[in-house]
């Protein structure tokens, strides 16, 4: 069950229409940030279909592990599941990669994200890559999909073994990993690591972490000046571009269109109804969810818990690979649900509540998740009981939208809000 053949079709699709909508949204009032997203996206799977001719290799990783050593060496990378969920979007066909990844063994159960790209590996959607870096980040639905996927890419791989919990043997435990890593990837381009360029590209990190904090704060401001949809954009540039200028590109435009808000005293929708709390990410057919809550019921997601990629110590350049090692411990959803990191996923979100002054939470729960279905009943209780808000709970299917049709989840937001309203 090997891919050999580096069918690059599907990706060239994916870029065409991007494109299309980046300069779509150049054109419409108040998108700048939007346009900006579309344009690196489309530059980083440029970067992928060009690396050949350009005599580059084209690395492939599951989610979170940090681009930045990639970026350090002159790799390509080619973060999967973001590749997976734009394909899913864009591409007809999504049921046919699910069966093919029942075929290969895949049970439903399984998160649908590592169901996804089986399939579209073993269908060569995805260009075939020189090799494989894969983690025990985010869960071990990840880990065990790894497996699959160097057996069907057939390339080098190499496992990237976190900690689950922060501790300072964790630390120096996983620099140990990440120079296991850089070994690797000299021995794979036969070059050695520039650690001047390391530095260079974990100071554009850290500028990326600063952004991050203006952000939340003003996020904090009362109307929220804030588009639903830019949370799932930052989320993606964080995974997949970080330690470049591009992302520093994004969040400053983000940040700068949230400013000219605050300053203004206004928020993005002309009457800020409810505050929401996003707990996890909406299914990718449902993204357009996100806007119609704002259209239709003024609720702005202040906060998202999950994905906030808590700041741990100032990232110090001169020491990148000591810095690297820690930040992949800051986002809450690599760690337990209590626990000295971030503090822990549902202490998180409590302080968020507050300080974010939410009047509700939306978790999207996805079959198969086992980042947010093991927390619910626990979040749940403690906004209640802690913050004094509701929690919806939204079953869903990240990726597969036959699970749940769109509309019902809707139907679920429309009562949730008239509750809301009802407490006011």
């Amino acid at each position: 069950m090997t891919t050999t053949v580096a069918d690059t079709a599907k990706l060239r699709q994916i870029v065409e229409v991007v494109d299309a909508v980046a300069k779509l949204q150049r054109q419409r009032l108040e998108r700048e940030p939007d346009a900006v997203n579309y344009q690196i996206v489309v530059r980083y799977f440029n970067n992928v279909l060009t690396a050949k001719e350009e005599g580059k290799l084209v690395v492939a990783h599951t989610p979170m592990i940090a681009p930045e050593i990639l970026f350090a060496m002159d790799i390509v990378p080619l973060q999967l599941e973001f590749a997976a969920t734009l394909a899913a979007q864009i591409i007809p066909g999504i049921q046919e990669c699910f069966s093919t990844a029942a075929t290969a063994g895949l049970a439903p159960e399984i998160c649908s994200a590592q169901r996804l790209i089986a399939g579209q590996a073993i269908q060569r959607w995805l260009p075939r890559p020189d090799a494989l870096i894969w983690s025990n980040q985010v869960c071990d639905n990840t880990a065990k999909g790894g497996n699959l996927l160097a057996e069907v890419f057939d390339c080098p791989s190499f496992f990237l073994d976190r900690p689950y919990q922060f501790s300072e043997r964790g630390v120096h435990y996983f620099t140990e990993q990440l120079k296991e890593l850089i070994r690797f990837l000299e021995n794979l381009t036969g070059r050695r690591m520039d650690w001047d360029r390391f530095s260079e590209v974990m100071e554009y990190s850290r500028r990326l972490q600063d952004l991050h904090r203006e952000i939340r704060e003003l996020r904090k401001a009362v109307p929220c000046p804030w588009r639903n949809l830019w949370f799932i954009h930052m989320q993606g540039t964080e995974m997949y571009w970080a330690g470049s200028p591009e992302a520093i590109a994004h969040l400053e435009a983000i940040r700068d269109a949230a400013r000219q808000k605050v300053t203004e005293g206004k928020g993005y929708v002309p009457v800020e109804r409810f505050r929401i709390l996003t707990i996890f990410v909406p299914p990718t057919s449902g993204w357009a969810m996100m806007g119609w809550m704002q259209g239709k019921h003024g609720a702005v997601c202040v906060a998202e818990p999950y994905f906030s990629f808590r700041d741990g110590e100032a990232i110090d350049p001169a020491k990148p690979l000591q810095s690297l090692a820690r930040k992949c411990f800051y986002c809450p959803i690599c760690g337990p649900m209590h626990g000295p990191a971030s503090e822990g996923i549902v202490r998180d979100t409590v302080r968020d509540a507050v300080d974010y002054k939410a009047e509700g939470a939306v978790c999207f729960a996805s079959i198969g998740c086992r980042q947010t279905d093991a927390c619910i009943r626990m979040l749940k209780e403690s906004l209640q009981e802690k913050a004094g808000i509701p929690m919806l709970v939204l079953d869903n299917d990240t990726y597969d939208p036959t699970y749940v049709p769109e509309d019902q989840l809707r139907d679920k937001l429309d009562e949730f809000f008239e509750l809301l309203e009802g407490r006011k």
